[in-house]
């Protein structure tokens, strides 16, 4: 395992961002995973709108079938709770979900893949890669 996939990745590759989809189809499904926090924030966004979710639903459900899906653990929660104290002690907190998954990737050593480079790059250590970028 090597990557890690933000949730605007999974969307991206739902809108079938080029750049995205190269790589996708570049990397190996067994150096890719989500967070079990990733796959909560799909399946959200799926019962949110009925429409969508005729669209895109067997698209994501066979991604995420193709991967691995991490459950979110102990050596998670406190990387998480480490680097929220963190971010917090210095003004700079970040979302709870992302926060979720920047320390699976930091726990597991695995490099971020996200275009939400200004949200995830105040987390020290992380390593960060957008793959909507050629």
């Amino acid at each position: 395992m090597r990557y890690l996939l933000d949730t605007c990745v999974l969307s991206d590759f739902a809108r079938g961002d080029a750049n995205t989809l190269d790589r996708v189809k570049a990397t190996l499904p067994g150096h890719i995973a989500v967070s079990s926090v990733t796959a909560m924030e799909v399946e959200f966004g799926l019962a949110l709108d009925a429409s969508r979710a005729r669209r895109l639903a067997p698209v994501m459900r066979a991604f995420l079938g193709a991967i691995t899906v991490l459950p979110y653990d102990a050596g998670d929660a406190r990387a998480t709770g480490a680097l929220r104290a963190a971010l917090q002690k210095k003004g700079r907190p970040i979302g709870a979900y992302d926060a979720l998954i920047a320390g699976c990737a930091l726990a597991r050593g695995l490099v971020l893949v996200t275009s939400n480079e200004r949200e995830f790059s105040r987390v020290g250590g992380l390593r960060i890669e957008n793959w909507r970028k050629k």
